[in-house]
């Protein structure tokens, strides 16, 4: 197996939409045509194939960024002068992806200077809802958090003087954590729910971990069904930290593996992210 490896970030891509089959839904729009212009670059999928494991179907390819036509430096040895030519669609990055059907579960990694991880997921969002004319389709891609962090760094704030939650009802599964927030998400037909709590009182507290219905909430976004942020003072200074902070991350082989082996590495981290909603 080759051994250079890379980082690869957990997320959860979040869609709301009406289909009859989910994974011929996520193909479709995987394997559409269209390409999207960003800041001179264009940005599409490419070589996308899918796989069978334990823990059901993934879909897989690239996030590809390139440009249509370039210039490019060349040396003419016989000459040995330098010129320039013209590259059409030269590739300037791709970042793996691979995608988990049924949960939605993606994991991806950067390419430093090239695609961040903000911009593959805004990429990837744009993309897979031009591939549907961005009617009646809504994807967003949220962080999955190494679990409990937040939780530990909420303990170290002097005071908390305002919470923000945003999330999304599941697709399909729920922990036992959060599930009756879930299900009335669900029963309400919410497609994104957001609450803020303040308290304005100088040196007062939002006493937000004796709540459970906040730091369900809380847990709900810290499991990648949306954010959760909270500010305060933090040390001498006052500070944000969100659900975004602790992304859970590991290693594997680039670009050079194939999808199936990158999956054989980030199987342990996998296992323990769907360990998650069974307990």
């Amino acid at each position: 197996m080759p051994g250079r490896l890379v980082k690869y970030y957990f997320s959860r891509l979040n869609l709301i939409a009406t289909y009859k089959d989910k994974k011929e839904y996520l193909k479709l729009g995987l394997n559409t045509e269209k390409f999207i212009e960003n800041y001179g670059y264009l940005w599409g999928f490419c070589d996308i194939g899918e796989a069978k494991t334990k823990y059901g179907d993934f879909l897989y390819g690239f996030l590809v960024k390139y440009k249509s036509e370039k210039e490019e430096e060349i040396i003419l040895p016989e000459s040995h002068l330098l010129s320039e030519e013209r590259a059409k669609n030269r590739v300037e990055a791709k970042a793996r992806f691979i995608l988990h059907v049924k949960s939605g579960l993606i994991t991806y990694h950067p390419v430093g200077g090239q695609i961040e991880k903000d911009i593959f997921c805004d990429r990837f969002v744009d993309i897979f809802q031009a591939a549907y004319e961005n009617m009646f389709v809504n994807v967003e891609i949220q962080t999955i958090e190494e679990q409990y962090k937040i939780f530990e760094a909420i303990k170290n704030f002097k005071y908390i003087s305002k919470v923000d939650i945003y999330l999304h009802p599941s697709n399909p599964s729920n922990a036992e954590r959060w599930k009756r927030i879930d299900e009335r998400l669900k029963k309400l037909e919410v497609t994104g729910y957001r609450e803020n709590y303040e308290n304005k009182q100088k040196e007062k507290s939002l006493k937000i971990i004796e709540d459970d219905d906040i730091t369900s909430k809380i847990t709900m976004a810290d499991d990648g069904y949306g954010e959760a942020a909270i500010t305060g003072l933090y040390g001498d200074d006052v500070k944000t930290i969100s659900t975004k902070d602790n992304p859970v991350n590991d290693q594997a082989p680039g670009d050079e593996a194939t999808a199936e082996e990158v999956l054989e590495i980030l199987d342990p981290t996998i296992g323990k992210i769907f360990d998650r909603y069974i307990k």
